[in-house]
């Protein structure tokens, strides 16, 4: 007992410090891939921090089992670096009998993340995408990106050079009117919205029009304001609010969403992605749990074969391999969404190749 009290105790420090590390660098990760498109634009330090929260429990869902194999490698490794596994097997023990309670902890940890990637990570998923709704509705501004062709809107499409999200106010305009075929110019404008409509108000600008019935009809309006009402598609939002995409769903809601999609049309060719994609969301919610088992099972053995370097270079060790299962996760998801692979095989596929190099450590160490 005491020797397991010991084991287990080996393991805490290295599990919290991997779990901070590396939810660290994910939330970063966030902040510059995706937080960066809101700051400076005006929206308010709590909405940032908010859309941040909300963005923890999916970056949780993959840094507790990282955390896992952080704290196997670094415990073992300093395990083998000292010769304490050596001790215990001139004692008359097998060194891999130490997995045990690792592996029943990591069970527990297994189970509690299956539960968190169930009913946590799916509302929190969800209440993101209604934030991030909320926003574009009271920043209109928001939608438009500097150099970027926003065509967001049904009969417009729309250009700016530079835009003050601050203000609201955006720079060297170029609107493009699908339906007449009018390209308007303006130097400078600023946007708003009023209920159901956003206003786009520009200033010194010019109107080009041709008459689509007789080419050579060439027309040029100057004008020194000019206002241009936009209805927003709150059709479309309600939409949105009301309706889970496939990251939004629990497994129950996943499977129900599965047997809805075959009942309407169960031999349609272009439904095959959208069942693959649930059945991808369903095994990830079961997969990245599960490892955490195998990330043991791999990492016990391996530490006590690499003495060098003991818990530092159990750490580094455990970055390798956190890049190696990120890489085939987001691979395999790609691959299983688009019907390239069967979906099982693309979630569970880390798991497999990391489980049996873990067994086949196992059997050579006994």
């Amino acid at each position: 007992m005491l020797l397991v009290r010991y084991i287990l105790r080996e393991h805490i420090v290295p599990f919290f410090m991997g779990l901070v590390f590396l939810t660290f660098i994910l939330i970063m990760n966030k902040l510059f891939v995706v937080i960066w498109d809101i700051v400076g634009k005006g929206i308010p330090g709590g909405l940032v921090l908010n859309m941040l929260w909300l963005s923890l429990p999916s970056i949780i869902a993959l840094t507790v089992p990282m955390a896992v194999l952080v704290a196997v490698l670094m415990a073992f490794g300093r395990l083998s670096a000292d010769f304490e596994t050596v001790a215990i097997r001139a004692a008359g023990r097998n060194p891999l009998a130490l997995m045990i309670p690792p592996l029943a902890v990591a069970s527990l940890i297994a189970v509690g993340m299956v539960w968190f990637n169930d009913r946590i990570l799916p509302d929190a998923n969800h209440r993101l995408k209604n934030l991030t709704i909320d926003i574009s509705q009271k920043k209109p501004a928001f939608r438009l990106q500097a150099m970027v062709l926003i065509r967001d809107f049904e009969d417009y499409d729309i250009l700016v050079r530079d835009i003050d999200h601050k203000t609201s106010r955006i720079y060297d305009i170029t609107i493009n009117e699908k339906s007449t075929g009018r390209t308007i110019l303006s130097r400078e404008g600023f946007v708003e919205s009023e209920g159901d409509l956003v206003y786009i108000n520009l200033f010194r600008g010019e109107i080009h029009e041709i008459d689509p019935l007789d080419v050579s009809k060439y027309r040029k309006i100057e004008f020194t304001q000019h206002t241009i009402a936009l209805p927003l598609d709150t059709a479309f939002i309600r939409k949105e609010r009301t309706y889970r995409g496939d990251r939004e769903l629990s497994v129950r809601s996943l499977r129900e969403r599965i047997k809805d999609v075959l009942a309407k049309n169960p031999v349609n060719p272009s439904q095959n992605r959208e069942i693959a994609r649930l059945l991808v969301e369903c095994h990830k919610k079961f997969s990245i749990p599960v490892s955490c088992v195998v990330f043991i099972l791999m990492g016990a053995p391996l530490a006590m074969k690499v003495r060098k370097g003991g818990a530092t270079g159990g750490f580094g060790l455990s970055l390798i391999f956190f890049i190696f299962y990120y890489v085939c996760l987001i691979g395999g998801e790609e691959l299983g969404d688009r019907c390239m692979v069967p979906a099982w095989l693309s979630m569970w596929f880390p798991n497999i190749v990391l489980g049996i190099v873990g067994l086949i450590l196992c059997i050579r160490s006994r």
